[in-house]
């Protein structure tokens, strides 16, 4: 490949990484066999790390070994992602109810900055500034969660859901990024300042729990019902 590890970046490392760039950008097929030895000749390795590697790539569920049948790429389906946003938002709305006794006042500042900035992505339909700034609104909250434990734990999912998305709706990406336009945008907006209102208020209750659950969830009902009016799901 004309590349080499890093510095101080292990074999495997550097092999994970290729492997899983490819995975998530699509450029296998779901279901393709992967040949060992095929990929100790791309990558410029041995075949000892490249195992290594597809066993971390296997734990992290993009890579499946069947019976006598070696490393092959995961086949998943829009229902996996349902399912990882169902769970992501049970997760995201303990977390936040549980991080509100310790959000500060910096912290609010903090959230309405980068939910203006979230706007004015919207405004330049600039979807990476937008998923940058949603991404630390949330994680921003999640950090004061006392329960880091499970802030990791949701950390992991929300990734996972993330990689899922873009390898099962990677046919679908210009019907997902209209369910990502304008109206839906300012509806996540409105759910951002209507979150921010009961954080500042204290109120760590079921009805802010319910409210970033519900949060969470609009984007699933979103995107299926995109599916569904494109025939595509």
């Amino acid at each position: 490949m004309g590349s080499a590890p890093s510095a101080g970046q292990s074999k495997v490392d550097f092999v994970h990484e290729i492997l899983r760039a490819r995975i998530v950008n699509s450029e296998y097929a779901a279901g393709q066999r992967l040949i060992i030895d095929t990929l100790s000749k791309e990558v410029g390795v041995s075949q000892a790390p490249i195992r290594e590697a597809l066993r971390r790539l296997e734990a992290e569920g993009l890579v499946d070994y069947g019976a006598n049948a070696g490393p092959s790429i995961v086949r998943l389906d829009k229902q996996d992602w349902f399912n990882l946003m169902e769970m992501k938002a049970v997760l995201e709305a303990y977390a936040t109810r549980a991080a509100v006794p310790f959000i500060t006042g910096d912290d609010i500042t903090e959230l309405r900055s980068l939910n203006t900035r979230l706007s004015q992505a919207l405004d330049a339909f600039d979807l990476e500034s937008w998923s940058e700034h949603n991404r630390a609104f949330h994680e921003l909250i999640r950090s004061r969660c006392p329960n880091q434990r499970m802030v990791g734990e949701l950390k992991d999912l929300s990734q996972w859901a993330d990689t899922v998305s873009r390898l099962v709706f990677s046919h679908e990406r210009g019907f997902i990024i209209q369910v990502l336009g304008l109206s839906a945008g300012r509806e996540t907006i409105a759910a951002h300042e209507q979150i921010l209102d009961a954080v500042e208020r204290g109120a760590a209750d079921g009805a802010l729990e319910d409210l970033s659950r519900a949060h969470t969830l609009a984007l699933v009902k979103q995107v299926q019902d995109r599916l569904r009016a494109n025939d595509v799901a």
